[in-house]
């Protein structure tokens, strides 16, 4: 089983690829453009893959859908079949369509979303995407015999602060909603064996919290995190250091960042990243920006103090930009 970060700027774009007998399938986590192109969709083309397993929409944020709409498009188009498309927007209420509007800050990105749900809805009619899954915590999908995927978040208690973030009416209130949507955020744990793999998409630290307090999923404790995608692009306000703390990691653990080039937000932050390699992970970076830059700099003054690292060409090869690539199995 491959899992892929894919390229693509200041967003994501996640694939599970495995193999099921003589079987090859993918499952797809969020569909981001870059710079006019469509990474997720050029790797099913090349691939040639005729079923999806799923598509999931971790959340209602332009940087983690802005080419799902011309990847569901082209898939009509070619016959390909979608198991199941997913998505958390349904936390909402029942009728979450009247909330869109509301998700989406701008009204460019408004449009996008909308447009999404219609070609989703449009697909399931034609048969082409064969069910919705509405994601929640428990949520829970046997990729193999031996691998299962399970939502750790959303859960009610996210939902009720999204609501209570915009008094139950976000289009009234589109900045605050806008940014409040990371708390719709999935959280998947992938379990192999022993180990087991973090996704975490944009999810804000009360998540975090939330799941040490609870103290439900046991397995974060009991098995070994060997990867976790940084949240949030590696943002300082989405690092909740006592989670990352309570986590049982493995020899080697690994992290892996999707960021680009955003004068805004400019992730990843410089102490995030110091956070992760302090605590033993070996950090991968889709783009070598803003605090990356800063890191390498970091590791290479590191490394003459300490030879913790024999060169600065070894600095630098560890921490190159480009898809970032793991195998599970």
């Amino acid at each position: 089983m491959k899992l892929t970060f894919k390229d693509v700027g200041q967003g994501d774009s996640i694939l599970l690829e495995w193999e099921d007998g003589d079987q090859r399938k993918i499952g797809i986590i969020d569909c981001n453009r870059k710079y006019g192109k469509n990474p997720v969709l050029e790797h099913i083309e090349a691939e040639k893959y005729k079923e999806i397993e799923f598509i999931i929409l971790s959340h209602p944020h332009t940087d983690h859908y802005s080419g799902m709409t011309e990847l569901l498009t082209w898939i009509a188009k070619e016959g390909i079949i979608v198991k199941s498309f997913g998505h958390t927007v349904h936390l909402l209420a029942s009728d979450y369509y009247k909330y869109l509007n509301g998700l989406e800050a701008g009204t460019k990105a408004k449009g996008e979303l909308q447009k999404m749900f219609d070609k989703v809805d449009e697909l399931v009619k034609s048969e082409i995407i064969k069910k919705i899954d509405f994601i929640i915590e428990g949520t829970v999908r046997d990729l193999t015999d031996e691998v299962r995927m399970k939502c750790l978040s959303p859960s009610k208690t996210e939902a009720e602060i999204y609501m209570k973030d915009v008094d139950l009416q976000p289009v009234k209130n589109p900045t605050k909603a806008s940014a409040s949507a990371n708390h719709l955020s999935t959280m998947f744990k992938i379990t192999i064996g022993d180990n087991y793999y973090l996704l975490t998409s944009d999810s804000e630290c009360v998540t975090f919290a939330r799941l040490m307090k609870e103290n439900i999923h046991v397995n974060l404790q009991k098995k070994h995190l060997k990867i976790a995608q940084v949240p949030h692009h590696g943002a300082f306000v989405n690092y909740h250091a006592p989670f990352w703390d309570f986590v049982t990691r493995s020899d080697k653990p690994q992290a892996a960042i999707s960021a680009g080039l955003h004068e805004t937000y400019k992730h990843p932050h410089l102490p995030v990243l110091k956070a992760f390699n302090n605590q033993g992970y070996d950090i991968h970076c889709t783009n070598i920006v803003y605090g990356m830059i800063e890191f390498a700099d970091y590791l290479n003054e590191l490394a003459e103090l300490t030879n913790k690292l024999d060169t600065f060409t070894e600095v630098v090869a560890s921490n190159t930009g480009g898809d970032k690539f793991f195998d599970l199995i």
